[in-house]
């Protein structure tokens, strides 16, 4: 019998955590979603590269997103099984409040297992991929073939122009100015250009009836070259002349303890990491911290059949707070270690208060179950 009321309500949770969970996720998701959308149009990507973003994006919040989960589980599946008389019932026969809570406390070893597998391995990955795709989406020739009219800063000293778009996809009133090389500047000049096919999978441009100039400024002298063909190679022209250094939310355990010295260099102290690190680890126990609070909110005190409105809106406020408190302090954290001790402070300190009130002689659970208020 024990057995089965045990899976019993480990299914009601399990479906309320899937729900609130995805529907705060979803929320958050649409919030981004405009955002992800004028990046996309911005770069004239397609709806698969929208959607690959907005994957990447959830499944870096997702660790702070199902802590908050599963807490409105705990709260919403036993208030309404106490609502219901059916914790009466469970109690009646005989299920100790440690059986009792036993769901709750699977369910939330198995999402702080899983959020510790996110936050140490999925989680920096889908920031660094979602970087990588931000930049490769900046970084395509179709960016500034599909802005003809105005000037595209390819790079830093670069600048391409089309005055507009001809038939069959052509452009026409073609500028390419690059003084990347200050002592060397070239410009390149055409009356209608074409993309095609390089033959390699690498895309190129010809330009038609143009001419090309370049100054010397060491000797003060100015060729220029009339032709009235010229292949140009697209990936030369893509913003890709410097290597970017990651950031830490992008890097793995090992990057994170023992970062290479031009990363640490441009991304430290070496406080930022350590910081980054305890974050990724103190993460995870608020899904045991929030599940414990959910359950005290319900099993402490006195039963009501007409609802527990107060102790509802008192736990929910208790989460909030400790959320932000948390997000606060992490910010804190990751700019000085000294603060690291707060971050584990909140995140776990929650957890041993809440078994207490659920074990407190004083606020015995269901200690009024047989004398309902009416």
């Amino acid at each position: 019998m024990n057995r089965i009321l045990t899976l019993y309500l480990l299914r009601q949770l399990a479906a309320a955590f899937a729900f609130a969970t995805g529907a705060v996720t979803f929320v958050v998701l649409f919030t981004q979603s405009f955002r992800l959308l004028s990046l996309v149009l911005d770069n004239s990507s397609t709806i698969v590269i929208f959607f690959q973003l907005l994957a990447l994006s959830a499944l870096t919040f997702l660790p702070l997103i199902m802590p908050l989960g599963l807490g409105t589980a705990v709260v919403f599946v036993y208030h309404r099984l106490a609502v219901d008389s059916e914790l009466a019932v469970m109690r009646s026969a005989g299920l100790s409040l440690m059986r009792l809570i036993e769901p709750a406390l699977m369910l939330a070893a198995a999402v702080t297992l899983v959020c510790f597998a996110m936050t140490l391995w999925i989680t920096p990955a889908a920031n660094r991929g979602l970087v990588q795709l931000q930049y490769k989406m900046r970084d395509s020739y179709a960016v500034f073939l599909s802005h003809p009219g105005s000037f595209n800063d390819l790079a830093e000293g670069l600048t391409f122009y089309a005055n507009k778009r001809g038939p069959n996809g052509s452009l026409e009133g073609i500028l390419i100015h690059d003084v990347r090389n200050p002592d060397d500047p070239v410009t390149t000049m055409a009356a209608t250009g074409q993309v095609v096919d390089g033959g390699t999978g690498q895309p190129h441009m010809i330009i038609f009836n143009g001419r090309r100039q370049e100054f010397d400024r060491t000797t003060g002298k100015l060729s220029e070259l009339s032709f009235d063909q010229y292949v140009l190679d697209l990936d030369a022209l893509r913003n890709s002349s410097t290597s970017r250094l990651p950031d830490p939310r992008e890097m793995d355990i090992a990057e994170l303890l023992n970062p290479e010295p031009e990363i640490l260099r441009a991304r430290g102290p070496m406080s930022h990491f350590i910081g980054e690190l305890n974050s990724r680890l103190a993460i995870p126990f608020l899904s045991l911290s929030y599940a414990l609070i959910g359950l005290a909110t319900i099993l402490m005190g006195a039963f009501n059949r007409r609802g527990m409105s107060g102790r509802i809106l008192a736990g929910a406020l208790c989460i909030v707070v400790l959320q932000a408190g948390f997000m606060t302090v992490n910010g804190m954290a990751a700019r000085d270690s000294g603060w690291t001790f707060l971050l584990y402070l909140i995140a776990v300190l929650p957890a041993p208060v809440a078994l207490v009130l659920l074990n407190s002689d004083d606020w015995r659970p269901f200690q009024r179950l047989r004398g309902v208020a009416p």
